[in-house]
């Protein structure tokens, strides 16, 4: 998650906290994972676009399922597919944290769902 310093001051239960350390290894490995992903010039801006969309999710200034859309606006579906699990878990607000894996469980499944039409319509010789 863009910022960490909410990690520390959470209401999640200690049990739920990850180590300092751990939390900074992660997001930052997270971070290079999600930037590798933009091409070139792209890069500066789509993670630009990405710490404003996290930002307006943290304060309250959108809802997962808008801030899951701005992810795949960003990073595309397969992206968000293999990291947003990652992203969720390292969300220090559990409130947050449900809703996002709410959203990102609807979400998998209309791209599960896409997929399947799709192998279908190949096996049946349409478009």
């Amino acid at each position: 998650f863009p910022t960490l310093g909410a990690a520390m001051r959470s209401g999640v239960p200690p049990a739920r906290r990850l180590d300092r350390d751990e939390l900074v290894r992660r997001n930052r490995s997270l971070q290079a994972a999600l930037s590798g992903s933009l091409a070139g010039e792209g890069r500066e801006r789509g993670m630009g676009l990405f710490k404003v969309a996290s930002l307006a999710f943290q304060r309250g200034a959108s809802d997962a399922t808008a801030y899951i859309a701005a992810f795949v606006h960003v990073f595309g579906n397969e992206a968000a597919l293999v990291h947003l699990p990652e992203l969720i878990a390292l969300c220090p607000d559990a409130p947050k944290q449900a809703d996002l894996g709410r959203a990102f469980d609807v979400f998998r499944a209309e791209r599960l769902a896409e997929r399947g039409a799709a192998v279908e319509r190949s096996a049946a010789g349409v478009g």
